[in-house]
């Protein structure tokens, strides 16, 4: 009798601990829709790296264009709002950055090093 009633408690332990990553990426991908002003905006290679206080969601979005085209843009977007700055996003047309050497160095540093792979 115990053993089912264990299983029970760690299965909902796993569910609470992806919850907060499945949450934060939600987010992020509701921060970026609400950035480029395009609510069907479609998200790849989203994945979160870090934790819970200092995570970040990192992916590609892809938006329409003015002309009807489209563009895939990377960006990151901070679980603790980036000092105000979320999100970052890899378009001269977006307020951050005003270098793109500036997102890749995030990208590098809050990404690729803490094991995005996309």
């Amino acid at each position: 009798m115990m053993r089912p009633l264990m299983l029970v408690a760690l299965i909902g332990l796993t569910g609470c601990h992806s919850d907060w990553r499945a949450r934060a990426v939600e987010d992020a991908e509701s921060i970026v829709r609400e950035q480029v002003k395009d609510p069907s905006a479609q998200f790849t290679r989203v994945q979160f790296t870090g934790d819970a206080q200092t995570g970040q969601t990192c992916g590609y979005v892809v938006r329409k264009t003015a002309d009807g085209g489209e563009v895939s843009t990377r960006f990151i977007v901070f679980i603790d709002g980036g000092a105000g700055q979320n999100p970052f996003m890899d378009d001269p047309s977006m307020p951050y950055p005003t270098n793109k050497d500036d997102f890749e160095l995030n990208w590098h540093d809050q990404c690729v090093s803490l094991g995005y792979n996309g």
